[in-house]
């Protein structure tokens, strides 16, 4: 989601009666900037990994392309301060995921979604990709589309390419067309940031929803352009958004964020997770507390531990060439929060640490999150 929907997101949440939980914090130091320290050193890297291309590059998804190189998809919004250009799902390149460079949009108007409202300004949010039958798969948020003739009527679209940049071509429909709400006018559910995965049985799934309406599952059809049958809901209402979901060990873990993703130094988004024997769940944390629960579960995974970044969440997974997991992420520099002037878009670079596993949980950085000073990097060439 951008900061633009920032305001109207919280007042819809407030108007609802959500508590946004608030989240203990580590007691660290608040150390200086750490781009001053941000000079090349062989097998290391400090956060942000996105500075050499982009000052926000928020909802980072990540692959490792069949070409060898890691690419990264970000949310629709300006790449740099003063630029004001919106960049539509930016793409980024990397040879060893903290070294990155710009790789141009993935949508334009030539290959735009045929359904998507340019008029009332459709902006493309929180991306997925993955790599299926030869083809990667994008999936993405369309924020406004002409289905109904309504506002806010958000849906899933998706786009198919031969390579990570592309050509894309966008599906002529929508994976997942809007849902209503209470069924009032212009009352739609929040249809927002997709997770595709592949269950042992060769069936595709596609995770999505936001606090408005919890966080579904529906089943993929065979072609990935559609859903089958009835979605089961795996994350109450109110809670959580941001989905991404991987395979470890025999279980599903769904991470999700929860809290407000954009109030600039104040943000407190976090990073929870439930893990399933089924691609459907129902998913429960350490605690055995389900996420559909009315006091609802989730083992924390990663949340502001004390030192410059706040709002740590929305994350992807990528595993380096040692087997070792990586969690890519947007956090928010509280000395830097705005892109541009203040209470405006939201400044939320990208970021990458270590993704440990303790007891069959995912921890980040063995407990200590997220990562101001210098860091191993991930090991990327065999």
């Amino acid at each position: 989601m951008t900061a633009r929907s920032a305001v109207a997101r919280v007042r819809q949440l407030l108007a609802g009666g959500v508590l946004l939980i608030p989240l203990a914090f580590v007691p660290q130091a608040y150390g200086p900037d750490a781009s001053a320290d941000a000079k090349p050193h062989p097998g290391t890297y400090v956060n942000p990994v996105s500075r050499g291309f982009a000052d926000t590059f928020a909802d980072p998804a990540v692959i490792r392309g069949e070409d060898g190189y890691w690419y990264a998809f970000g949310t629709t919004d300006p790449l740099r301060s003063g630029g004001g250009k919106m960049h539509s799902l930016p793409m980024a390149r990397s040879k060893d995921l903290v070294n990155w460079s710009y790789a141009g949009d993935a949508l334009s108007p030539r290959n735009a979604p045929e359904w998507a409202d340019e008029k009332a300004e459709a902006a493309y949010w929180a991306p997925d990709i993955s790599y299926h039958d030869g083809r990667y798969w994008l999936y993405f948020t369309v924020t406004q589309t002409t289905v109904t003739g309504e506002k806010d009527d958000s849906a899933i679209g998706v786009a198919t390419a031969p390579s990570p940049t592309g050509p894309w071509k966008s599906h002529d429909e929508p994976v997942v067309a809007p849902r209503r709400g209470a069924g009032e006018k212009d009352d739609f559910l929040w249809t927002f940031d997709p997770s595709h995965v592949v269950d042992t049985d060769g069936r595709r799934y596609l995770y999505y929803g936001s606090y408005y309406g919890g966080i579904e599952v529906a089943e993929l059809s065979a072609d990935g352009t559609g859903t089958v049958g009835k979605p089961t809901k795996v994350a109450t209402d109110n809670r959580f958004e941001g989905a991404y979901v991987i395979r470890r060990g025999g279980w599903w873990y769904l991470f999700a964020s929860s809290g407000d993703c954009c109030a600039g130094p104040t943000t407190g988004y976090s990073v929870f997770v439930g893990r399933s024997r089924s691609v459907r769940g129902p998913f429960t944390d350490r605690e055995g507390a389900p996420l559909t629960a009315s006091r609802t579960g989730g083992s924390i995974a990663l949340t502001p531990n004390g030192n410059r970044w706040v709002g740590t969440g929305h994350n992807s997974v990528v595993k380096d060439m040692a087997g070792q997991d990586w969690i890519v992420y947007h956090a928010i520099d509280r000395s830097e929060p705005y892109l541009d002037e203040p209470y405006g878009i939201n400044r939320r670079p990208m970021l990458i640490d270590r993704l440990d596993w303790a007891d069959g949980w995912p921890v980040v950085r063995g407990g200590k999150g997220a990562s101001q000073g210098r860091q191993t990097a991930p090991v990327t060439s065999p």
